[in-house]
């Protein structure tokens, strides 16, 4: 596949949900470390993309409803190989919230969040296989403390979580023999625009931010930077791990 223009021996991360909250952090992140970038997020595109061009990291974005999972994968993977020529880092942050009562979900409820939040991490996972074979590269999955801690009305999401935890350990097996990596972030409560909707429906109303302004809530930042260590080739003996990052915070 043709390189257009780009430098080859950057290495390149494809992020969903790349364009917000935790994906755009870890954008920044990896950006700064000298990956070049293709993300993937239905919000604000041009501004990151704007943001992060330069000399030495090259950025796209590209805006594709993951509600369809198996074409969208196949779509994301191709353009990242005809644009970059390789693929070295596979970050599924993409995710949407479904915050119900059990007597309010409906059958539709379970199909978005099954496609987003789970089979998009599958598809793309296996579309970009066999090019991460070919860097040494590794997939990381943005996961949730409420996969072992639920909430209340939250039994969607929280499932999805649970399932996308197991999936991890699934690919990191099937994968393992091939030298890709496959592990998983689990973030507790974070400052972003998801987690202020989601609390808008926890609470009853719009949050402040003191709601947020709480030690136990992280800045996408700091999830970022885990992100980024976990790819690291430091963290090669590393695979198939549930990564806790809340802090400290679930413990009690």
């Amino acid at each position: 596949m043709a390189n257009k223009g780009f430098g080859p021996s950057n290495p390149l991360a494809i992020i969903t949900g790349g364009t917000t909250g935790i994906g755009a952090a870890t954008a920044r992140e990896l950006s700064r470390r000298g990956y070049d970038l293709l993300l993937v997020g239905l919000d604000d595109p041009n501004q990151i993309e704007r943001e992060l061009n330069s000399e030495n990291s090259k950025v796209r974005v590209i805006a594709i409803d993951l509600a369809q999972p198996e074409s969208a994968a196949l779509l994301i993977i191709n353009t990242a190989v005809e644009i970059f020529g390789r693929i070295d880092l596979l970050v599924n942050s993409a995710g949407v919230i479904s915050h119900k009562a059990v007597g309010d979900v409906v059958e539709s409820d379970w199909d978005l969040i099954f496609a987003i939040n789970l089979k998009a991490a599958f598809f793309l996972s296996q579309q970009a296989h066999p090019h991460l074979v070919a860097t040494g590269g590794s997939i990381i999955n943005i996961s949730s403390t409420n996969a072992l801690r639920p909430a209340l009305h939250n039994q969607l999401y929280d499932s999805m979580k649970a399932a996308l935890n197991n999936l991890t350990q699934g690919l990191a097996l099937e994968f393992r023999e091939s030298g890709v990596r496959v592990n998983a972030v689990a973030p507790g409560g974070v400052r972003t625009d998801l987690s202020r909707r989601w609390l808008k429906d926890y609470l009853g109303r719009t949050p402040t931010e003191s709601d947020l302004d709480i030690p136990s809530v992280a800045e996408p930042e700091q999830i970022a930077t885990v992100v980024a260590a976990l790819a690291s080739s430091d963290m090669a003996w590393v695979n198939g791990v549930i990564l806790s990052a809340d802090g400290g915070y679930g413990l009690s």
